[in-house]
């Protein structure tokens, strides 16, 4: 499996041929750059721009796997505001073609926010939430297809596709091969478990964030370094094999980028299979 950084392991203000030296320094193969109004790269970056980044990333070996869209928290397609369903739908189109241009194959979404995680009520009807976003990318799926960009809805603390049954129908109902799932095996770990998300997604999951949460802390202090916490990565990467997955495992999240890559390949090459013996 390809290994790869998301841009979060980066300060804010690290510009974006920092990120990409950083990245390739650490010994990354890819990354997964992240697209906020005010970052370092927005959603209307301009053509020459991209063909630049695109350059640098290619003289350092690195591939640039995809983009995140941070805006995606204040308006998505869930929105109870039709004019923020509306901007959700018109920022997609604008990060597809952005990774059209940046040479990147996936575009991570967050498709609803029924609340936030220390939300006592809901902005949002949970089930007018998941009608909405089921409407939403049933539009969004001819986009992605025409482009041939993966549209990957992620697990997040959003209090929305809480069973990976509800998140596996919401896709098979899609029915696109250009929409599927970024599985965050941190995120899930308060309210489930990777490795029967992953059984249960199967062939639905397009992209994996690799971070640990350790279940002896609570709330956002749980997370900790790759292999520190409760994620049974044996059984997950077990699983993501299981159901045939050989797609990218991405970082995120702050830390030392040559110390997460180190252990995410030392977590790899521990749960990988044995080798075959012949016999006589």
């Amino acid at each position: 499996m390809l290994v790869a950084a998301n841009a979060s392991i980066f300060p804010d203000a690290t510009s974006i041929p920092e990120q990409l030296e950083a990245t390739a320094a650490a010994g990354f193969d890819a990354v997964e750059l992240m697209i906020a109004d005010d970052g370092p790269l927005g959603p209307d970056t301009i053509g020459s721009r991209c063909r630049d980044i695109v350059a640098r990333a290619r003289d350092l070996g690195l591939g640039i796997l995809g983009l995140v869209g941070m805006a995606f928290w204040k308006c998505n397609y869930g929105s109870p505001l039709e004019a923020d369903r509306q901007r959700a739908h018109d920022l997609t189109l604008k990060l597809m073609d952005l990774a059209t241009d940046l040479h990147a194959e996936s575009v991570l979404v967050i498709p609803a926010v029924v609340g936030h995680a220390v939300q006592p009520t809901p902005g949002v009807a949970y089930a007018d939430a998941l009608r909405r976003t089921g409407q939403a990318l049933h539009r969004l799926r001819h986009e992605a297809e025409a482009r041939g960009v993966l549209l990957a809805i992620e697990n997040v603390w959003n209090r929305f596709l809480l069973s990976p049954i509800e998140a596996a129908d919401l896709i098979d109902r899609v029915n696109s091969p250009n929409v599927g799932f970024c599985f965050d095996t941190g995120n899930v770990l308060p309210y489930g478990y990777p490795q029967d998300w992953i059984s249960t997604l199967g062939g639905r999951v397009v992209r994996v964030h690799a971070k640990d949460y350790d279940l002896s802390r609570s709330g956002r202090d749980g997370f900790c370094p790759l292999g520190e916490g409760s994620v049974d990565w044996p059984a997950t990467l077990a699983a993501l094999r299981a159901v045939g997955y050989d797609g990218p495992l991405t970082v995120e999240g702050p830390g030392e980028p040559g110390e997460a890559c180190r252990r995410l390949r030392k977590l790899l090459a521990d749960g990988a299979p044995p080798a075959s013996v012949e016999c006589e």
